[in-house]
């Protein structure tokens, strides 16, 4: 995507307080993608210091997600069936439910809660999650 074309979709979707990095997009504050009928996300986050939400699109993968996240992160009501793509650290809350996620394989750092289907709380990376999150907590 030419660096013109990335500004122009960014302006489309209200996205203010950016800076381009060689093809990265960063934010300073918040980006608001739900609910725009989006089958991918055709340009690539870098750090979004506020909260990212991609909810209730039509995603089949996190392509174009931030690599970091400094609040929460909602990527529920899509089509996705991995987590790969997702951010590396979530500063907040992390909402994947309402997808048809086949594991929580590429869960990222989360600072705080993790929002998922039931079926996947069942699951090892789920388990190992609660575990940091626990032991983070009394180290707090």
């Amino acid at each position: 995507m030419l660096k013109q074309e990335i500004i122009d979709w960014l302006s489309e979707m209200n996205i203010k307080n950016y800076s381009l990095r060689d093809d990265l997009v960063d934010v300073d504050g918040s980006v608001f993608l739900f609910n725009k009928n989006l089958k991918v996300i055709p340009v690539q986050f870098g750090i979004v210091k506020g909260d990212f939400s991609c909810f209730q699109n039509k995603l089949k993968s996190l392509e174009g997600c931030p690599e970091t996240v400094g609040g929460d992160f909602f990527c529920s009501k899509n089509k996705l069936k991995s987590l790969e793509g997702c951010p590396e650290t979530v500063g907040g809350v992390f909402w994947c439910w309402g997808n048809k996620l086949e594991s929580l394989k590429y869960l990222p750092d989360i600072k705080e809660e993790l929002i998922c289907d039931n079926y996947l709380k069942e699951s090892e990376e789920y388990h190992k999650w609660k575990y940091h999150f626990i032991m983070n907590q009394r180290h707090a």
